[in-house]
């Protein structure tokens, strides 16, 4: 029986820096952007593409002219909008769900023993159920911000918006005992991921 081993954490507390560890190591990692980023792509399968819902739903204004997805222009009627943004969920997050699903079926018939999935709003969404453990990549809440700040040029006001979109880490933490911090440098980031593997037996 395939381990399915969740990954979440809060905006820019490092979350790629640990999976990207983790497929050095050799594990195989599911991303739920990247998931969401192919079900909107040209390149979807065509059961599982939300582009013809996307279009439909949000008209022409997102769309580019050889048929792609205007990310930007979507991204502008969704962001601040609740009411937006819950029906882009509504088409993206089923099709997300199908595709992760069909890539862990892929994943047991290879008799992998353990599978990651990164999803940000794992807590959020009440996911947690659906693995056999989670892992939290967390940090302090001031390198979070500063860390945002920079890595997407934004004001403290801007960061600080962000950030309180999501629950606070120190609930996260509640929530699980597999905690990276990421709190030094990468050196200590990867000997925390290896202290959390040898954690879950791995």
């Amino acid at each position: 029986m395939m381990k399915w081993i969740g990954i979440t954490g809060g905006i820019a507390t490092g979350k790629s820096t640990v999976t990207q560890r983790l497929r050095t190591l050799g594990y195989d990692v599911l991303d739920a952007d990247e998931v969401s980023h192919l079900v909107t792509s040209l390149d979807a399968d065509p059961a599982r593409n939300a582009l013809p819902a996307i279009f439909q739903t949000f008209g022409e204004s997102v769309k580019n002219p050889d048929g792609s997805l205007n990310r930007k222009a979507l991204g502008a009627l969704v962001f601040g909008h609740d009411k937006e943004r819950k029906k882009l969920e509504a088409i993206i997050h089923p099709l997300v769900r199908a595709q992760v699903a069909a890539e862990k079926t892929r994943l047991e018939k290879m008799n992998k023993a353990v599978a990651f999935y990164d999803v940000p709003l794992l807590f959020e969404k009440q996911m947690e159920n659906d693995f056999d453990a989670v892992i939290l990549v967390s940090t302090t809440p001031q390198q979070q911000l500063e860390r945002l700040k920079k890595r997407n040029r934004l004001t403290e006001t801007e960061a600080l918006v962000r950030v309180h979109s999501q629950m606070a880490l120190s609930e996260k933490e509640k929530k699980t005992k597999y905690v990276i911090r990421n709190t030094q440098d990468v050196a200590f980031l990867h000997k925390e991921v290896d202290r959390v593997l040898r954690e879950l037996g791995l």
